[in-house]
């Protein structure tokens, strides 16, 4: 079985960018959640409504599933866990707390943040907790009624876990731990995990809380077209030694080969990836990863098919824009084409700052000082600067607030950018660069030459973008 060490290879992009709080590990796509029996927190003080507990513990073998359902094993060394922990201050993450790694959550914040270096005379041994020297401790406040009353004494959720991107360097065979020591646990462990993915997804449901019962909504009415083009993926895939694609998008090739049921979630997934990547896909390059990862997740035929099937549920317009189904902001894709572009668009090649980071970071920051680029963190209240905002448009923060990067006019998501960005972002194309694209809202910014996330704004907003045609 094989095990990785998981690494910061860009502190731009490699982070733990939130903390949840929860009762069983939630395994996701692309993101790293861990929380197991032996990492639980202790309530300091009922009356300070405080809990603290480990966040993260070096040399810790963790199981998780692949994309083609491989199981391996994954740990953290004590000087990543520091640095880590130093950035989640540095980059203000504090108040990113989420339930279940799905909510975020208000009035539930890090105040107190560590690392071990003694078992014997460290805080947490106070506290009864016995944690490896290394540890990444942390002391949350929770000023939430709802959490603190429904959540912490209640028992529903019991621990810490993190949210996070993270390289991840394979060890070897010959160094690795004595499988025989962990053969009697692991299958266990695999149920286990299991198990708690089901569970994150029942629990996220409404119906839930209310004590109603919860059924899992699933599709499997898709033709043989998808069945067929995942199984082509596969077979062109493990012909170009298996690169292309992320675990999510091998994990969904096994699942339509076999005509498995698909949920509504996997199915606007499945909308939003190929309505973008079907620009990539050519039949006649059966070696390219833009083919290939097209065709895992079902082809033209899956577009098709999921098109239909989000409009049959009444979760897309007819007439809605793309794309649509994964923003979160609220303009509306520009009329035609514009007129003008600046000389970084103009040339053939892809603008500058989406391949050099260090530019892009200086252009970031010029938008930052000339035009108040912001918010910081897009997922806080950032009341303050909304009102700024408003006061400067002399309007109300209502509509300040739509006033977005994401539909603004020099906001360019055409295909050509999106694919200059992920080349900027994963040169090598080994693993699927849109998930990040997807996950920051990304686009790139005309009038100050760096990648933008859609979620902000700055005092340069002019009306009528995005801009999603060449």
């Amino acid at each position: 079985m094989k095990l990785y060490e998981l690494v910061i290879e860009d502190e731009n992009i490699d982070e733990v960018f939130a903390i949840s709080l929860v009762e069983e590990p939630a395994i996701e796509a692309n993101f790293v959640f861990f929380d197991k029996e032996e990492v639980k927190f202790q309530a300091v003080s009922d009356e300070q409504r405080l809990v603290m507990g480990p966040i993260l513990v070096p040399d810790k073998k963790i199981l998780r599933i692949d994309g083609m359902g491989e199981q391996y094993f994954v740990y953290f060394k004590p000087e990543t866990i520091k640095r880590l922990s130093e950035m989640y201050l540095q980059k203000k993450y504090t108040d990113s707390t989420t339930i279940e790694h799905k909510d975020k959550v208000d009035g539930v914040s890090l105040v107190e943040s560590w690392i071990v270096e003694s078992r014997t005379k460290d805080k947490s041994a106070v506290y009864g907790l016995s944690v490896p020297v290394g540890t990444w401790m942390g002391t949350f406040k929770v000023d939430n009624e709802d959490i603190w009353n429904n959540y912490v004494k209640t028992g529903e959720v019991k621990g810490f876990s993190i949210e996070g991107l993270f390289g991840h360097n394979l060890v070897e065979q010959s160094m690795m731990f004595s499988a025989d020591t962990f053969l009697s646990d692991l299958e266990e462990q695999g149920a286990l995990l299991i198990l708690s993915e089901m569970r994150a997804l029942i629990k996220r449901d409404k119906r839930y809380k209310g004590k109603q019962r919860v059924d899992m909504e699933s599709f499997s009415d898709y033709g043989d077209g998808v069945a067929n083009n995942a199984k082509r993926g596969i077979e062109l895939n493990e012909k170009n030694g298996n690169k292309c694609a992320t675990p999510v998008g091998k994990v969904r090739a096994q699942q339509l080969a076999q005509k498995r049921p698909i949920s509504v979630e996997t199915i606007k997934r499945m909308y939003s990836y190929l309505s973008r990547a079907e620009v990539y896909y050519d039949p006649s390059d059966t070696s390219a990863c833009g083919t290939i990862s097209f065709l895992l997740w079902g082809g033209k035929s899956a577009l098709s098919w999921s098109r239909n099937k989000l409009r049959e549920l009444g979760l897309l317009e007819e007439s809605e824009a793309q794309p649509s189904i994964s923003s979160t902001y609220p303009g509306e894709a520009a009329k035609g084409k514009k007129k003008y572009k600046s000389k970084a668009l103009l040339q053939a090649d892809c603008p500058p700052a989406t391949q050099d980071i260090q530019l892009n970071i200086e252009n970031r920051q010029k938008a930052i000082d000339q035009a108040n680029y912001g918010p910081l963190n897009p997922n806080e209240p950032n009341e303050e600067y909304w009102q700024a905002k408003a006061d400067q448009f002399k309007g109300s923060v209502e509509e300040a607030k739509k006033a977005l990067c994401g539909n603004c006019s020099f906001f360019y998501r055409t295909p050509k950018i999106l694919q200059c960005i992920a080349e900027g972002i994963n040169p090598q194309g080994s693993d699927d660069p849109f998930d990040t694209i997807d996950a920051g809202d990304l686009g790139y910014c005309e009038a100050f030459d760096f990648k933008c996330a859609a979620s902000r704004t700055c005092d340069a907003w002019v009306v009528g973008g995005p801009i999603t045609e060449e």
